[in-house]
């Protein structure tokens, strides 16, 4: 009988030791962001949705008694719906790409229903997040444009918050998307793979027609969000160019990753990169045959 339940035990296991070191080592937290949904997706291969759904509450119960009421309800609405998603669509056998979208779309969904229901349990408040910061920094300087720059960026950032967590919900989805299926061909699973990044390309028409709309309807908050969500779409295939060309030179892992930290910590690199992803909407830099161009 313990055979038989071996892979959910083994799973609540791994799911209780991640988050173990999400809340020990909060420097890792990114990693285990990345990580958590893959055991799930795992068992999802594995065992019938009544166990699956045992073990995301058996796992919700134990981190909500080791690590918090909060870290409880991560477990189900965060990457614990987010795993049995994406474990069903690659179940389902649908197409790489397909999967990669409804992952995508899962931790958008999921993401916001963190945001909603944590900013309701701490009863968030906007303007003391503001006159916090202003407090922090501004009291250091004594400067009163200081003050009213920070104001004013605190108040853009809240104005496109929704289009910065579509952005981080894009990164997580992806990575969450690559990990499970890497992870489950290891496993032995035979599961197709979407292609990698230094291929991707993204539809030249409705992508320039929904920037010249965002750009003429910036005014409009709606706008303004779609806005910033399609030039990081921009960016993601201006990174794919950047991929390519280092890919067909065969640069080495190391300098790819050096080049990745530099875009991070150089924002100009980022903007380049948006340029380099319009052009190739256009002019298809990769000269792919099925790109438009």
């Amino acid at each position: 009988m313990i055979k038989e339940y071996k892979d959910s035990i083994r799973v609540l296991a791994y799911i209780v030791i991640l988050t173990a070191i999400n809340y020990l080592f909060p420097f890792l937290s990114l990693a285990v962001m990345l990580l958590w949904p893959v055991p799930i997706v795992y068992l999802v291969q594995k065992a019938e949705t009544p166990r699956v759904i045992l073990v995301i509450a058996a796992a919700a119960l134990l981190n909500g008694i080791f690590f918090g009421a909060f870290m409880g309800l991560i477990t189900v609405i965060g990457f614990g719906m987010v795993g049995f998603i994406i474990g069903n669509v690659i179940k389902e056998d649908l197409s790489p790409l397909k999967t990669l979208i409804i992952s995508v779309i899962a931790v958008m969904i999921s993401q916001a229903l963190v945001v909603y229901i944590s900013a309701n349990m701490v009863a968030l408040n906007y303007e003391n997040l503001i006159q916090e910061a202003i407090n922090t920094l501004g009291a250091e300087l004594q400067d009163q444009n200081l003050e009213q720059l920070i104001r004013a960026q605190m108040i853009y950032i809240r104005m496109i918050f929704p289009s910065l967590l579509a952005v981080t919900a894009t990164v997580t989805g992806i990575f969450n998307y690559y990990l499970s299926a890497w992870y489950l061909r290891r496993r032995g699973l035979n599961i197709d793979l979407y292609k990698t990044v230094s291929s991707w390309y993204l539809p030249r028409w409705p992508m320039s027609i929904l920037i010249v709309i965002s750009i003429l309807m910036r005014s409009n908050l709606i706008f303004l969000n779609l806005h910033v969500y399609l030039f990081f779409l921009a960016f993601v295939q201006g990174f794919g160019v950047l991929m390519y060309f280092l890919s067909s030179r065969n640069s080495s892992l190391l300098l790819k990753t050096f080049i990745i930290f530099l875009i991070f910590v150089f924002p100009p690199i980022f903007m380049v990169l948006i340029l380099l992803g319009l052009i190739d909407l256009w002019f298809n830099l990769r000269n792919q045959s099925s790109q438009p161009g």
